[in-house]
């Protein structure tokens, strides 16, 4: 195992297997299994078990304790002698260690994480911090032209290993391991050139860029979230379908992050853009991502502000229901008509008795995809007088 990586040797996958069992021995209750495993791993040369750390720390199909143990590893291999360490790796492996120290800023753990721990090191070598930024925005522009995206009639999931996914993961947990302070600064320039950019791909991934770093630059984008959600909103317009559906993404996380001001402040504007692009025929995913993101923004919407709009909403709702449902029975096609039912339900749930005299313009339809798809209707009306 290290005679291959000293050596420059990509890892097997048996050696990466030994080396996880390695880390799970670290953690066993045993004190002699615990024993025996340090004494291997202290034998292990430097660059080996760097490498083999941050393979450990990015794999998510490692298990749980196996990363936490391989992230604390690579903070305490780091900290304990990084001027001595980090310049004698191959630039490779520097570019590795800047990406993936950011992505362990932020790990899951309890009450000792490793972002309590990492996060002083990190804000004492900002230096590193600024210069991994460009290269993680870099990584979040890596997406492929697919033509089947458009007609796609499920939601994929996020992958994961993908470039786009980890880099954005990564500048979540940059933001909510330091802070606003020092990321926001470091961010906003590339993010508003990234937006400006004729290439569909660098404006996706600046919008992706804002929604990743809402919560960990909470209180220094309050400052500037007017002329943030405006630009946002522009790009509902944009003539890529991901781009819009990027900022359907990112106006649904603001929604989340910057709750229950954010809908306060924005009801008007959000609903009603959020709406018209639901309306827009011409691409199931835009409109799936435009429902997703109003039954988040209804989550945390005040009744009172949202029965102000109820009238032309149930309007706008029902007319796009009949739509889609002679969609389904002519085309199969579900994935929009399904998000269009969840709102429906979410906006029944919040205004609750209000919602009692539209019950009957939606119900034959309801009642209808019941029958016509054999499964029963994930629409719920609650809390009803």
């Amino acid at each position: 195992m290290a005679a291959a990586a000293s050596a420059g040797v990509p890892a097997t996958v048996s050696e990466k297997q030994e080396f996880y069992q390695l880390l799970k021995n670290l953690i066993n209750p045993s004190c002699m299994v615990r024993r025996q495993a340090e004494e291997i791993y202290e034998n292990i040369p430097g660059l080996c078990k760097t490498t083999f750390l941050l393979d450990a720390v990015r794999n998510r199909r490692a298990g749980y304790e196996v990363r936490q143990m391989a992230a604390a590893l690579l903070r305490r291999l780091l900290s304990s002698g990084f001027e001595e360490v980090y310049p004698n790796l191959p630039s490779d492996v520097q570019r590795d260690v800047k990406i993936e120290l950011i992505l362990a800023v932020k790990l899951e753990t309890h009450a000792m994480t490793l972002s309590e721990t990492a996060t002083p090191m990190l804000k004492k070598h900002t230096n590193i911090i600024a210069q991994a930024v460009p290269h993680i925005l870099a990584m979040m522009v890596d997406l492929q032209d697919d033509e089947d995206w458009v007609n796609a009639d499920e939601m994929e999931e996020d992958d994961f290993d993908s470039n786009a996914v980890a880099a954005e993961s990564a500048l979540d947990r940059l933001a909510c391991g330091l802070g606003g302070k020092v990321v926001l600064p470091m961010t906003k320039e590339h993010i508003m050139q990234m937006l400006q950019s004729p290439d569909w791909k660098y404006r996706h991934a600046g919008l992706m860029a804002l929604s990743a770093i809402g919560e960990g630059c909470h209180q220094q984008m309050e400052s500037i979230l007017d002329e943030t959600v405006n630009s946002v909103l522009l790009f509902l317009q944009d003539p890529h379908p991901r781009v819009r559906a990027a900022a359907c993404t990112t106006l649904g996380q603001m929604a989340t992050d910057f709750a229950p001001n954010f809908q306060k402040k924005f009801h008007e504007t959000v609903i009603a853009a959020l709406l018209r692009t639901m309306e827009n025929q011409g691409n199931q995913r835009v409109q799936s991502h435009a429902a997703s993101a109003l039954i988040i923004f209804i989550e945390d919407c005040p009744k009172s502000l949202l029965v102000l709009y109820l009238d032309s909403m149930v309007k706008s709702l029902h007319s796009i229901l009949v739509i889609k449902l002679q969609e389904l029975i002519r085309n199969g096609t579900k994935l929009a008509l399904e998000q269009l039912v969840t709102t429906i339900a979410s906006v029944a749930d919040t205004i609750e008795e209000k919602f009692v005299p539209y019950y009957d313009i939606f119900m034959p339809s309801l009642k209808h995809i019941r029958l016509g798809t054999g499964k029963v209707c994930r629409w719920k009306v609650r809390s009803f007088p």
